[in-house]
Parts: structure tokens; sequence; C-alpha cells
């Protein structure tokens, strides 16, 4: 799943946000502290909901560097029919043309930053997962999403090291197009980063860029 045509100084370019995301995800996922407090669901711990926004939030960023210039961004929200009556469910992450039909709480420094975005300029949905396992993944979810656009994509956190393949065979099952997680890990291993699956994903990224005309 290496891209060997990728030069030595973009590969690096790549895996410097790589390692970042999982060193910063990592951490929160194995320190024995923490594994406590989401075991017991103790008070006091960072919910997983938040750890989830984390995580399409880097994505989106992510992406918008990557499809810079290309007339293509990313955005958590909503999309919107044809005739703008119906919204689809939550996107985590959606790649589409730019422009947008409303957009909520959006300021120079947002708190947040939702946009309704119109089904004919969606190229992609991405759903964040944290921990997938295969029988956690939703068909529902990416049924509904095909109302509104033709690709849907999945990303994890991080999967077990022996469960890459089965996700993914019941994501493209299920109608998902493409799947990757950030790292594999299981609590009694270390996790390891899967950087193949990281370039894989960037790739995919950088070809709806070149798709768009640039």
């Amino acid at each position: 799943m290496a891209n060997t045509a990728i030069g030595p100084s973009g590969r690096i370019l790549h895996e410097e946000r790589f390692r970042e995301m999982f060193s910063d995800f990592m951490s929160w996922r194995v320190d024995p502290s923490i594994r406590e407090m989401e075991a017991k669901r103790m008070k006091g711990r960072v919910l997983p909901f938040v750890r989830g926004l984390r995580l399409s939030a880097q994505l989106i960023y992510l992406v918008r560097e990557h499809l810079s210039g290309s007339g293509l961004t990313a955005n958590w929200g909503h999309l919107l029919d044809s005739e703008l009556a119906f919204c689809s469910c939550e996107c985590d992450v959606i790649i589409h043309k730019n422009g947008h039909v409303r957009q909520w709480d959006g300021t120079t420094q947002p708190v947040m930053d939702f946009r309704f975005i119109r089904q004919d300029r969606a190229v992609v949905v991405i759903s964040c997962k944290s921990y997938l396992r295969a029988s956690d993944i939703d068909e529902q979810y990416c049924e509904s999403m095909k109302n509104f656009v033709d690709r849907v994509w999945l990303f994890a956190e991080c999967c077990g090291p022996r469960s890459i393949k089965p996700i993914r065979a019941k994501a493209e099952e299920c109608g998902y197009e493409k799947f990757w997680p950030l790292y594999t890990w299981t609590k009694q291993r270390e996790p390891t980063p899967s950087e193949d699956e990281w370039i894989d994903f960037v790739n995919e990224v950088e070809r709806l860029k070149e798709a768009a005309g640039n």
C-alpha cells in the first residue's frame, strides 16, 4: 500500500502530521489512569464524543491543507438536498466544492464552525470513529448518506492489529468506498502507527485534487 512515487520531501511533510496525530491520540488511549477512568466511566474524564470531534477536526485541517488551491475544501456539517428541504445525517467531514448555504457560528475565531452544503457540491463524506470493530460499522448511516453523496469513506482513530482487513471487507459490503485507521492497538499490545494506511489516505485526497483539475 505504500506509495513509492512520492519524493522524500513530500513523504516527510506527510509524515509530520501523521506522527503528531498518532502521538497525541495514542497518549490518551494508552495512559493507565485514563484507561481506568474510561473503564469505570468516572467523572472528570474527557468524554469520548469530545475526542471524536478532535479527530474529525484534525482530519478537516489536514484535508484542507492538501486541497489548497484546488477549488475543494473540507468542513463539518449537513448536506442539503436539491430543493433545500431535507438535511442529511451529521457529517464528520465533508469534502466539497467551495461554497455553502449557511454557516453557523462562523467568525474569525469560531468556537463552532458548522456548514450547510448543497449535495451537488459534495464530493466525499468521511465518517470518523474511535476504536472500531467490524461489528460496529453503521450500515444505515452509509445507506442514508448515499441519498446525498455517492462516495462515503470511513476513518478510525484505531482498531485491532488483525482487524484492518475484516473491517475493510465489512465496510465495502456496507457501501463505504474506503477505510483507514490511524493506528492499531489492543489492551495487550503497544499502539502501532499505520503509516502506509495514512499515506494511502493522503494519496486518495490528492487524487480528488487532481480530479478537480489542479
